[in-house]
């Protein structure tokens, strides 16, 4: 078992509202509108890469791989341009 660290492909547009933008599962229920109604909920679908300026950041422990994610986080503003980061257990 091994972990990579994934960035997001496009960073978040400065006009795009966070909760549009987040992530979130599917989601079946009832409308908040329409008690009778059922809906789907889904967000996301955002691109999502493993190659990070040219390297793959693939780890053995998971906290190998949250800490370089958290090093990578913390750079992006300035090299990523304020993209997100995630770590993927890859089986």
């Amino acid at each position: 078992m091994s972990y990579k660290v994934f960035m997001e492909l496009f960073p978040k547009p400065d006009d795009v509202p966070s909760w549009m933008w987040e992530e979130k599962n599917e989601d079946f229920g009832r409308s908040p509108q329409n008690a009778h109604a059922t809906y789907k909920s889904h967000e996301g679908g955002k691109a999502w890469t493993a190659t990070i300026s040219g390297s793959v950041f693939e780890y053995t422990a998971s906290s190998a791989a949250t800490t370089k994610m958290t090093e990578l986080s913390a750079s992006s503003a300035a090299s990523h341009g304020n993209r997100r980061f995630k770590v993927v257990e890859v089986v």
